[in-house]
C-alpha cells in the first residue's frame, strides 16, 4: 500500500510543478487529483493505527460517556 501511494504521490507532484510552471489547467487538475488519491491512502493505511492508539470519541475505557463540562 505504501509503494501504491509513492508510486502515485512522485508523478503527482512533478505534474503539479510542470503545470504551475508552464500555467497548463489541465495538468493542474490531473494533478490535484493524484495528490487527493495518495492522501487517500495513507489515511486508509493510518486507519489501524488510529484504532490501536484509542482515538478520543468521548467514551470511557469500560463504554461510559466522559464529562468534559467541569462540573462535578
Amino acid at each position: 500500500m505504501k509503494k501504491l501511494q509513492l508510486l502515485i504521490a512522485l508523478p503527482s507532484i512533478l505534474l503539479l510543478t510542470v503545470a504551475l510552471f508552464l500555467h497548463i489547467d489541465f495538468l493542474f487538475y490531473l494533478s490535484l487529483v493524484g495528490v487527493l488519491l495518495a492522501m487517500m491512502i495513507k489515511q486508509f493505511r493510518k486507519r489501524g493505527q488510529m484504532y490501536e492508539m484509542k482515538h478520543p470519541d468521548g467514551l470511557d475505557e469500560d463504554g461510559l460517556e466522559i464529562d468534559v463540562s467541569g462540573e462535578e
